[in-house]
């Protein structure tokens, strides 16, 4: 992270760099109703999948914003108290995961890989970006900077998965399943920002951009116990 490098080396300027691309994000992409973030945002509103008017991509993609939640909470862990775009970060961070919370799964405590159409057909409960929320909720609430609701979402999140995603293979080997194996915006023709393309990419087990955000939440899930 940009930020461990500005504390360990005393180059502090790249701490408003930082700031300023997490602000950016939020107010760029945000959708007012629902709370989330698009997936894109095109300045140039040139994109297939760019709203003309707002130049943000269609969708709401849970990987995508999965990524933003938990690169804030390590933000924080490294930005001085002091910093004047702290409390905004803070902030930013406690929107996003009252919205997470709002589209959580009820039953199974998981999110759809497209975050606000769970009951739409073809849509799924995928295991990398509810990895990224229960890491990051789970570590938000251990540091104060959520409240209890995020940590409870963040455990049945972490039940869900262990329920419907973790399976033991021969050996004892343990696997994890529903992993969408990639998904981007623009360069190339058929990746349109379209429900179709994100519900239509490849799904895949054990992929390591779903088992390493399930180890950092499990991890953070057991400090939360502690």
């Amino acid at each position: 992270l940009l930020t461990a490098y500005a504390r360990t080396f005393g180059e502090h300027e790249w701490f408003d760099d930082v700031a300023n691309e997490i602000l950016l994000m939020e107010k760029r992409s945000r959708d007012p109703k629902t709370g989330l973030l698009y997936h894109g945002w095109d300045e140039s509103k040139e994109q297939r999948w760019a709203n003309p008017e707002t130049g943000c991509s269609p969708h709401f993609w849970g990987r995508a914003v999965g990524w933003y939640v938990m690169a804030i909470v390590d933000v924080l862990d490294d930005m001085p108290l002091d910093h004047p775009k702290r409390g905004e970060i803070v902030g930013i961070f406690w929107r996003l995961a009252e919205a997470l919370i709002e589209v959580q799964d009820a039953e199974s405590g998981m999110w759809y890989q497209v975050l606000d159409q769970g009951t739409r057909e073809g849509n799924y409960l995928e295991a990398s970006a509810t990895s990224m929320f229960v890491c990051a909720l789970a570590k938000g609430a251990r540091h104060g900077y959520l409240g209890g609701n995020a940590l409870e979402a963040a455990r049945r999140g972490f039940a869900g998965l262990i329920e419907r995603c973790i399976e033991e293979g021969s050996g004892g080997h343990v696997h994890l399943n529903h992993i969408c194996g990639v998904a981007g915006l623009g360069n190339k023709p058929y990746r349109d920002g379209s429900f179709e393309y994100y519900v239509g990419e490849v799904i895949r087990q054990d992929d390591p951009k779903g088992v390493a955000p399930f180890i950092m939440a499990a991890l953070e899930i057991e400090a939360a116990q502690g």
